[in-house]
C-alpha cells in the first residue's frame, strides 16, 4: 500500500511542518511517566532506570521531539519516511551539538523499523498514525509493539471526527486538498476505532480527547491523546 512518501517529500519541501518547539502533550508525558525537570540543572526520575531509557520517535519529522527529548538526556532516536525531513534533523542535531544522532536517526517506513525486538522503553508519536491508510497504521502499531519492552509506554495522538465538518462518531478516511500536506491522508477516530486500532497489542492507560475552539469563528478541532502500554 502506498505510503504516500513523494506527498510526504514535498509537503516538507514546502515547509508545511517546519516545527521547533515540543508538543505541550509530548512534554507532559516525559514529565509524568519518564522525566521531569524540577530546575535549571536538576532532573527527577519518574521510575529508577538500571540504564538511560530509550525513546524512539515515530515520525520524527525535522526532529523536533527527537531534540527534546536528547536535551532531558535520554537516549533519543528517531525514524521518518521523508529524506528531506531527516537531513534537516541531522542538520539541526548537530547545531546543538548532540552526539551520535547520524545513528540514531533513520529515514525509513515505520511499519519496518530497523530496531532489536523489545529494544525500547518508550515511544512517542505526535501526528503521526492518523496520517496514512488505516491499514497502515495497524501494521505500524504492530511494528511499535516488537520494538517496545513488555510494560514500556507509546504516547500517540490521533485526530477526532469532532470537529466543525464532521461528527463525534466519524471515523472516515480522506485525501487532503488543502495546500497544507496536499495529497496526504486524513484518517479520522473515534473511540471505538482507537480499540481496533490498538486492542491486539496494548492496554490503553489514558485517553484524553482535547478540543480546541475558536470563539470568534465558532470553528473547532479535536484530538484523542493516548498513553498506551505494551501487554
Amino acid at each position: 500500500m502506498n505510503n504516500q512518501k513523494t506527498e510526504w517529500d514535498q509537503s516538507y519541501n514546502n515547509k508545511d511542518n517546519f516545527v521547533f518547539y515540543p508538543h505541550e502533550e509530548v512534554i507532559r508525558f516525559v514529565s509524568k511517566y519518564i522525566r521531569k525537570r524540577v530546575g535549571l540543572n536538576n532532573y527527577l526520575d519518574i521510575r529508577p532506570f538500571d540504564t538511560n531509557p530509550k525513546i524512539l520517535d515515530l515520525g520524527c519529522g525535522i526532529g523536533r521531539h527527537v531534540i527534546y527529548a536528547s536535551q532531558m538526556g535520554l537516549e533519543t532516536y528517531g525514524i521518518d519516511l521523508s529524506a528531506v525531513a531527516i537531513e534537516l534533523a541531522l542538520h539541526w542535531g548537530a547545531e546543538e551539538n548532540i552526539l551520535g544522532l547520524s545513528e540514531r536517526v533513520k529515514r525509513g517506513d515505520i511499519r519496518r523499523l530497523p530496531w532489536a525486538d523489545s529494544y525500547f522503553d518508550y515511544v512517542i508519536s505526535n501526528g503521526v498514525l492518523d496520517s496514512m491508510h488505516f491499514a497502515i497504521a495497524k501494521e505500524t502499531i504492530a511494528e511499535v509493539y516488537r520494538v517496545l519492552r513488555p510494560e514500556g509506554l507509546f504516547y500517540c495522538d490521533l485526530i477526532s471526527g469532532d470537529n466543525s465538518t464532521h461528527s463525534r462518531e466519524y471515523e472516515g478516511e480522506e485525501i487532503v486538498s488543502s495546500k497544507h500536506e496536499e495529497g496526504t491522508i486524513q484518517l479520522y477516530f473515534n473511540y471505538a476505532k482507537i480499540n481496533g486500532l490498538v486492542k491486539d497489542y496494548f492496554e490503553i492507560v489514558e485517553c484524553n480527547l482535547i478540543r480546541k475552539e475558536n470563539v470568534v469563528s465558532g470553528n473547532y478541532s479535536s484530538r484523542y491523546h493516548l498513553v498506551l502500554m505494551r501487554r
